[in-house]
Order: structure tokens, then C-alpha cells, then sequence
């Protein structure tokens, strides 16, 4: 936090121990916010994600190194095909962007319910030099759904229980946007609804992939599987947990 204050690097901040921070300058307010769990990335207003630095408000949900795991897989995927690709619930849009930063040849529509995380999504394509590859679309897909035909559909979806919402971490529950996070009782509602509707506007051979939940592996495969899905498959994260599940059209 001081180092992003001060707009020095560490070692500055390592090696000038008698730096004095005024009182009045700003920095104590910074420390306050933190101290009633306030994440660190809404304070600082930026975030990491992909080796790329992203903008976060409390409008999206902060990216996290699991997400990671899937839009690794979407971008070894696509390649340097031309391929168009549908994101549901793009939030800060580090998906998205990541992927048409590494993809060249990529174009997307990115879907979220909310007007705030499309405006932070904006921002950041504009920051990375791909606005002109990307579309931002105001849509609740629980009751709506986007007509075009896709490549792929990915979607980092809201897949928590709504009875585990008192057990999350303060500094997830009290500052995080709710909607980005509860995804029904089961937790499953809106994988039920992108798995019903993706068949429609997936291209044959298309790729579907998510990110789930701990526990969400089996019962999301399931779903693919129900619905016709090919080449399903759990990726697991370094701890050996399945943090994505895909599959073919």
C-alpha cells in the first residue's frame, strides 16, 4: 500500500526507513479502510491478473489466480485462430481482455447484468489496446440470451450456495458485489441456464468452459453431459482440486 502512496518501487520503501508519511497526506485513511477488511484491490483500485494490471471498483468482483486456470485453457485453445467468443459475466473483463491480448485473432461478446461491471470492463480493454475486438452487452442471461453463433462460450459464473453466504470471509461478503457471487441454492442455476441455452449458438465442434466451485466438479459435468456435451473434462488447479470443467459441442 505505501509503495503504490508513494509511487516508489520496494526498495525505496525498504531502505528508507525514516521516510516520514504526513499525517494529513492521505495514506492513514488508506490503512483505516484496510483495517475493517476492505480488500486491498478495491483500495488500490487495480488488480493483477495474467501478468497484466487490470482495474477493479466494487462493481466486479476481484480476479483471482484460480480464473486463471480457464483462460489459460481458452487461449491455448484459440490460438491464432479466428475464432468469436461469447463471455457470460464479464465483470472487470479480465477474461476477456486477457484472452484478445494473447489471441490476435480473436473477437468477443462480453455479457453482464451489471452497468457498473461493464463500464470498469471498458476501461481495461481500452487500457490493453483491444476495445476494437470486443462488444459489452447489458443483459441478464437468466432471462435473456445473446442470439449470435459462437466459437466458444466461457463463463466465470455465480456459483456460491446461498446458505454459505455467512460463512464467506468479511472481506468477501461485506465488499464484493453479491450478485457476481450467489449462484442459487444449489449453486448451480446459472450453469443449468448456459448449459440449456449454449447448445443453440455453439458452433459445431465449439468449446464451452467454466470455472466452478470446489465440489461443483461433478454436478457440472453431469450437466455437459446430460445436455449432449463431448470431451468433458475437470482441469485441476496446483492443489489438485478441479477449478474448470469444458466440453465440445
Amino acid at each position: 500500500m505505501l509503495v503504490h502512496f508513494l509511487k516508489k518501487d520496494k526498495l525505496f520503501v525498504i531502505l528508507n526507513r525514516d521516510f516520514e508519511v504526513a499525517d494529513d497526506s492521505g495514506f492513514f485513511e488508506l490503512v483505516l479502510r484496510r483495517a475493517k477488511k476492505e480488500p486491498m484491490q478495491y483500495i488500490l483500485g487495480e488488480c493483477e491478473f495474467m501478468s497484466l494490471d487490470f482495474i477493479v471498483t466494487p462493481d466486479t468482483l476481484i480476479p483471482r489466480p484460480d480464473t486463471e486456470i480457464l483462460t489459460q485453457k481458452v487461449i491455448d485453445f484459440v490460438g491464432d485462430k479466428q475464432f468469436k467468443m461469447l463471455e457470460i459475466g464479464t465483470g472487470s473483463g479480465c477474461i476477456s481482455v486477457s484472452c484478445l491480448k494473447y489471441c490476435k485473432n480473436l473477437t468477443i461478446d462480453a455479457v453482464d447484468i451489471s452497468q457498473g461491471a461493464i463500464d470498469v470492463a471498458k476501461r481495461n480493454a481500452e487500457k490493453h489496446n483491444v476495445s476494437g475486438r470486443i462488444n459489452f452487452i447489458l443483459m441478464d442471461i437468466l432471462n435473456d440470451y445473446p442470439n449470435n453463433k459462437y466459437d466458444l462460450i466461457v463463463s466465470n459464473p455465480p456459483y456460491i450456495e446461498e446458505d454459505f453466504l455467512p460463512s464467506l470471509m468479511v472481506d468477501v461478503k461485506d465488499y464484493e458485489p453479491i450478485s457476481a457471487l450467489i449462484g442459487g441454492i444449489d449453486g448451480l442455476d446459472f450453469y443449468r441456464r448456459i448449459v440449456e441455452k449454449s447448445r443453440e449458438i455453439l458452433l459445431p465442434n465449439g468449446l464451452i468452459a467454466f470455472e466452478i466451485g470446489y465440489t461443483q466438479s461433478e454436478s457440472v459435468k453431469k450437466l455437459l453431459k446430460n445436455d449432449g456435451y463431448k470431451n468433458i473434462a475437470a482441469i485441476d488447479d496446483l492443489s489438485g482440486i478441479a477449478r474448470v470443467v469444458i466440453g465440445t459441442n
